[in-house]
C-alpha cells in the first residue's frame, strides 16, 4: 500500500543533540516545543501580506498550539525532520500543522500539532477578519510548497 504524501512549505531538520534528550534518551518535551515554535514562525516569514495587514491596523497576532505531544512519543531519534503548512482557513483565523517525524530510532511514525493563529484586536481582544489578500497569500503558498515529510 502507498502512503499519501503530503507537501509543505517549511523544513527543518534537527539532529538530536544531548540537551534534546532525557535522562532515559526519550526526546524532552522542551525540545517538541522549541521545534513546533521554530516551524509555525518560519511559516509566518513567509507571509508579508499578513504582516502588513497587522502591521496597518495595530492588530495582534496570536496563536494557540493544540496538544503538544510528548517527547517521548517520538522515541530516541537521531535527527526530527519537522515541517509547517496552512492547513485550514477560516475568514478570521487559520492554522498551520506541524508534523515531527523521528529518524533514525525505534520509532518513524510522525506526531501531528495544529497551531491556530488569528489577528486580534489589542484592546478588546476581539477577532479581526483576515481578508481576501491574506487568504490568497495562504493559499497561493500552499500551491508553492514543495517538500515532503
Amino acid at each position: 500500500m502507498t502512503g499519501i504524501m503530503t507537501r509543505w512549505l517549511v523544513l527543518h531538520e534537527y539532529a538530536v543533540e544531548e540537551r534534546d534528550r532525557t535522562a532515559d534518551g526519550d526526546v524532552t518535551d522542551e525540545a517538541v516545543q522549541r521545534w513546533v515554535d521554530a516551524a509555525w514562525t518560519a511559516y509566518l516569514e513567509h507571509c508579508p501580506v499578513l504582516g502588513r495587514r497587522r502591521e496597518r491596523a495595530g492588530l495582534v497576532l496570536r496563536h494557540r498550539t493544540g496538544r503538544l505531544p510528548c517527547g517521548a512519543e517520538l522515541g530516541r531519534p537521531t535527527e526530527v525532520v519537522v515541517t509547517a503548512s496552512a492547513t485550514e482557513i477560516q475568514p478570521s483565523s487559520f492554522a498551520i500543522s506541524v508534523r515531527l517525524r523521528p529518524v533514525g530510532g525505534e520509532r518513524e511514525l510522525p506526531v501531528d500539532v495544529t497551531c491556530r493563529l488569528r489577528l486580534e484586536d489589542e484592546a478588546t481582544g476581539e477577532a479581526q477578519e483576515l481578508g481576501t489578500g491574506v487568504r490568497d497569500e495562504l493559499i497561493a503558498l500552499e500551491h508553492s510548497a514543495t517538500r515532503f515529510n
